[in-house]
């Protein structure tokens, strides 16, 4: 198990769960093992059958498409658990295969959730087969959740759909740092239904797979998470244009998590109403430094480069101009 561990880097709790799962099914087939032996064993195989089985065996409901009995219900149950166990134990199996293979995460989610759903409808026809419903019960109760389907949870189907479309695109990642209407924040979870977006208070906000895909949104590391902001900036009409444009620059070089391999500008950008509008360009690493944080990390680097070089930033200012003499009664 070590060699396996150190050559696969297989974590600890993936070793923990596939042991657990391992001795749960040990432990099933030990208990159906014995209960064949107690029902078999000489002498009591009469009493076993007649008074234990035959009672187990009872109809509760039966009908043409359904027979129900104690038996087939404690069977159904054993085997969806069963089941259940073995399929949990292929996921982790699998989720260890692609892990190492394709030396990442997202690839080893995305095949366990798709596996785990389909497995999970599979499990569950054969359930009910076990139990004793048949698909012409089935068959009926498929038509009334179609039109169910139509009616009532349409946006459950939707959501349920783009989670696939989400997972085998991806175009949202888990890790992605993301931006939705207001909301900025870290993708730390795709289910099939919902995902999960992490905002940098900590916030953990739901937000159904349908509006990801539908919607317009700004994936910020969905290629590459380096990516260039612009941090605006206004100085007074008579400043030193190129000393602005240096000390723009000394900030940008001066500040940790602006990347050094890439170019920095400064951008006279126009003549504005009250101000000389510039723009500091630069690039960073948006899963080290979050947008916001990065703007307003510079924008306090700005400030007190600008006071210590004497550079001033303007607010806004009118003149006020009479056409005709202004005329000021004083009230006795």
């Amino acid at each position: 198990m070590n060699k396996l561990k150190n050559k696969f880097s297989i974590k600890d709790k993936d070793i923990l769960a596939i042991e657990d799962t391992f001795l749960k099914l040990m432990a099933i087939l030990v208990f159906i093992i014995l209960f064949n032996l107690i029902a078999h064993f000489p002498y009591l195989d009469k009493y076993f059958e007649k008074y234990v089985i035959s009672l187990l065996k009872t109809s509760i409901i039966e009908t043409e498409s359904i027979k129900l009995s104690i038996y087939s219900i404690i069977r159904g149950i054993i085997i969806f658990y069963v089941l259940l166990l073995i399929t949990k134990f292929f996921r982790k199996i699998l989720e260890i295969y692609f892990y190492y293979k394709a030396k990442g995460e997202e690839v080893a989610t995305t095949i366990d959730i798709l596996v785990y759903h389909f497995a999970l409808v599979i499990i569950v026809l054969i359930t009910l087969s076990a139990m004793g419903i048949t698909w012409k019960l089935l068959i009926p109760i498929a038509g009334a959740l179609g039109i169910g389907i139509g009616f009532g949870i349409q946006d459950i189907v939707n959501n349920f759909i783009s989670g696939f479309i989400l997972l085998l695109g991806k175009t949202i990642k888990r890790g992605d740092w993301i931006s939705i209407e207001d909301q900025f924040g870290k993708i730390i979870d795709i289910g099939v239904r919902t995902s999960v977006l992490r905002t940098l208070d900590n916030i953990d906000i739901i937000i159904p797979n349908s509006h990801l895909v539908s919607n317009k949104l700004i994936n910020w590391s969905h290629t590459d998470p380096v990516v260039r902001i612009h941090i605006p900036v206004g100085v007074f009409y008579n400043s030193d244009v190129e000393k602005v444009k240096m000390t723009l620059l000394e900030v940008a070089e001066k500040t940790p998590f602006v990347l050094k391999n890439r170019p920095r500008e400064a951008r006279f950008v126009e003549f504005g109403d009250s101000s000389l509008n510039f723009e500091l360009l630069v690039w960073i690493n948006v899963k080290r430094t979050p947008i916001p944080l990065a703007k307003s990390e510079l924008n306090y680097r700005i400030w007190y480069a600008f006071k210590e070089k004497g550079i001033e930033i303007p607010y806004p200012q009118r003149d006020v101009w009479f056409k005709n003499k202004l005329i000021i009664q004083k009230e006795e």
